[in-house]
């Protein structure tokens, strides 16, 4: 399979046979945009997928343009574009109690599960639901220089036991070197989204939006802890041979490219 990182906590997962499914796919619209552009293309063509998941009805992690099926891979009746898909969900919550889905789905015989803005750590009714897992898609808090906050990531991937972590809920620097300094990172944060952001009712201006950039910081910080790569490319190949060459420990990736604009 081929994982795509669109931006924030979007990506777009193609399986061995071309079939596309879109993960928290975020809104772009002038009210509500936190400053990327969600792609118009996607391999030189209109952008396309075959199944839409979203794990809350929030801005950040739900949309949809209304045109995306009429450009996906072509499918047919019984023709079963994603075998023992097996999808399941099970639910999880932000640091204020609002619902979150946590998908999990098999993929080219690969178990994945998107941990959207999970805040908490997972209880055993949670970890029994989700079972085994290949691949995690998860956040890194959004507070600044919160153990606490750390130490819930790291227990909830000791007790999850993936082969591959991804970090997810970022967006990626324009023009400045990803591995910086927390200052520089910032302000220029605070520049991005006083330009970019909308600021409607709900959010009140680039202040508020400077927790994505506590997600960079301590996306990095882990990422370290974690055998972790720099991914400078949008996208990433995984089956089951390379995920059966890894190591005991979980391997982890941080994008430092994305699709979105």
């Amino acid at each position: 399979m081929k994982i795509h990182f669109i931006g924030l906590s979007c990506f777009l997962i193609e399986n061995e046979m071309g079939f596309r499914i879109l993960i928290d796919p975020f809104n772009n619209s002038p009210e509500w945009s936190l400053g990327p552009k969600f792609p118009e293309e996607f391999n030189g063509k209109s952008f396309g997928t075959n199944v839409v998941l979203m794990s809350e009805p929030d801005a950040d992690h739900s949309y949809s343009r209304g045109d995306w099926l009429q450009y996906a891979p072509r499918t047919k009746p019984h023709s079963d574009p994603f075998p023992d898909f097996d999808l399941k969900g099970s639910f999880v919550y932000e640091y204020n109690g609002d619902l979150n889905i946590a998908y999990q789905y098999t993929i080219d015989g690969l178990r994945l599960a998107h941990f959207a803005d999970n805040a908490h750590l997972l209880s055993d009714k949670q970890l029994k639901e989700i079972g085994s897992l290949d691949i995690i898609f998860i956040s890194p808090p959004k507070v600044t220089a919160d153990n606490k906050a750390l130490n819930v990531v790291r227990q909830n991937i000791n007790l999850l036991k993936p082969k591959i972590i991804i970090w997810s809920h970022h967006i990626v620097p324009e023009r400045l070197p990803f591995e910086t300094d927390s200052e520089t990172l910032r302000l220029f944060f605070k520049k991005y989204f006083k330009e970019k952001a909308s600021t409607n009712q709900f959010y009140k201006g680039e202040e508020s939006f400077i927790q994505l950039c506590y997600v960079l910081e301590n996306a990095l910080l882990l990422n370290k802890e974690y055998n972790g790569l720099l991914i400078s490319e949008t996208s990433i190949e995984v089956n089951k041979q390379s995920i059966a060459s890894l190591k005991e420990n979980p391997q982890s990736f941080l994008f430092t490219s994305m699709l979105a604009q």
